[in-house]
């Protein structure tokens, strides 16, 4: 629990320099524990998503944006429409983010959260057709785990207010991502997100963005009660 609540800590001090994002890794997480929940039971899948699969892809969720700590704030933080160039620069978070994780894994000799976490951070951009990024990966070479958290990203981003735009209903979320089916998503991840959309209302509504400093105290209460 120690070693999953300084993860979290970290991704968080990485994800706090966007004060608009809030509690979008609590979210994250929630999304994509539904999802790996429901593909469990597709034919194919269930020898891989395991209980063990779930349980390290909830807490490695949360290391997805870890290298924007590297993309300066006059784009991560820019109102308007990226430039070519800025877009450029700021699709490097993902392999700044995957290459910090591979060092950790090397340093430490391998770590199934870690492990998870480096996949995820690598190509939660990658793209079901292969035209996403850093790798242009396509398909079922794109780790099971980032294409899980491509759509949960997505759909936090749709949903959620930012600097460059005003949050989207859920039937409009659901109407972008259900468009992109087979292009950017995998299409049995969109069948799982289906059948869990009224738990990702209800994620959304549960978790609503509040002070970005609460999470502090949290992991501090989190510690405490595990050593009394």
């Amino acid at each position: 629990k120690t070693q999953h609540a300084t993860v979290f800590a970290l991704a968080k001090l990485a994800e706090s320099r966007d004060t608009e994002t809030g509690k979008h890794l609590e979210r994250i997480r929630g999304y994509g524990k539904e999802i790996a929940e429901e593909l469990a039971g597709y034919d194919g899948l269930k020898d891989s998503i395991t209980e063990d699969f779930i349980d390290v892809l909830f807490n490695a969720s949360a290391m997805h944006d870890i290298g924007k700590v590297g993309i300066p704030d006059r784009i991560l933080l820019k109102p308007g429409k990226l430039t070519p160039e800025e877009f450029d620069i700021m699709k490097r978070h993902t392999e700044i983010g995957g290459d910090t994780l591979a060092a950790v894994e090397e340093e430490t000799g391998g770590s199934p959260l870690i492990a998870m976490g480096r996949d995820i951070a690598y190509y939660h951009h990658e793209r079901w057709d292969g035209s996403g990024y850093p790798r242009g990966l396509k398909g079922d070479h794109i780790p099971l785990a980032a294409r899980i958290i491509n759509l949960a990203d997505c759909y936090d981003a749709l949903v959620s207010k930012r600097c460059y735009k005003e949050p989207f209903s859920h039937e409009k979320a659901k109407e972008i991502i259900l468009g992109s089916e087979g292009t950017q998503f995998d299409p049995d991840v969109i069948k799982a997100f289906l059948k869990r959309e009224e738990r990702f209302r209800a994620i959304h509504f549960e978790l609503q963005d509040s002070d970005p400093t609460t999470w502090i105290q949290k992991v501090v209460e989190s510690l405490d009660s595990n050593q009394t």
